[in-house]
């Protein structure tokens, strides 16, 4: 049993670190609103690639251990099922679940990476509020020249996860005379909030600062507490630190700690 365990722990170690890669994303403190159905589909490719796992993919974590075939198909079984639960709630959020999430597939028009692959229609974007009124110049305009303009003259190739290669304030700050309106709702919605990691954050410190030994503590005294411990973290790069691991990947905390430095 113990060495069961063992190799499911090891299975799900290295398979579920992309996982946690994505699903920190969601619970940065970066805008991601035009990325974020993206991470949804690499979250979903994820889940289909991994639930079929076969023996040769898993060999090397049943390596030096006395496990038993039907151990193994055990094991396999219970991988297979945990991505097929995951994969299905997944899928349903996406689709009837997350009644926003039409939304979040079509604001990626305003980022000039995703506009090859969208409808080239003001037409075809009725879950953005307000767009129906975007002239059809001004988007005819944005879809056929600015957009693939500003793609062009980035020096950083054109990835759709490379965050540095169209800055989006910057973009659509220079566009405000000639596209009035789509700008307009570009600033509005490009960094709408998509997640409580904050509000969740605050009620997981209010919980750790109230202890069971401060029960007699005051809502004032609580809420001093709250505000230093969060401007301490602030003030000591953690935030900062995280974001960059997502950036660069687990590897890369050498980096981080240089670019910290600067």
């Amino acid at each position: 049993m113990a060495q069961c365990l063992q190799v499911q722990l090891s299975i799900m170690a290295d398979k579920c670190e992309r996982i946690l890669q994505l699903l920190d994303i969601f619970q940065s403190r970066k805008p991601i609103t035009t990325k974020v159905f993206d991470y949804f589909e690499d979250l979903q490719m994820n889940f289909t690639a991994n639930k079929e796992l076969q023996y040769e993919s898993c060999a090397e974590h049943f390596e030096g251990l006395d496990v038993h075939h039907a151990a193994k198909t055990h094991i396999l079984n219970l991988v297979h099922l945990a991505y097929s639960n995951a994969e299905e709630k997944l899928t349903k959020y996406m689709s009837e679940g997350q009644p926003a999430i039409n939304f979040l597939r079509e604001v990626r028009v305003f980022d000039p990476r995703y506009i090859s692959f969208m409808e080239d229609s003001v037409s075809g974007y009725t879950h953005i509020p307000g767009f129906s009124a975007v002239p059809n110049d001004e988007f005819d305009a944005y879809f056929q020249r600015l957009g693939p303009a500003a793609l062009k003259a980035s020096a950083c190739g054109v990835e759709p996860q490379d965050s540095r290669l169209v800055e989006l304030d910057v973009f659509w700050d220079g566009l405000l005379e000639r596209l009035p309106v789509l700008s307009a709702l570009a600033k509005r919605y490009k960094d709408v909030i998509v997640n409580l990691a904050d509000a969740e954050r605050s009620n997981s410190l209010y919980k750790l600062v109230l202890s069971s030994r401060r029960r007699s503590i005051t809502n004032s005294n609580l809420r001093a507490l709250v505000f230093l411990y969060h401007n301490q973290r602030l003030t000591s790069g953690v935030f900062e630190r995280d974001e960059l691991k997502i950036d660069c990947g687990p590897d890369s905390e050498d980096e981080v700690e240089d670019s910290l430095d600067t």
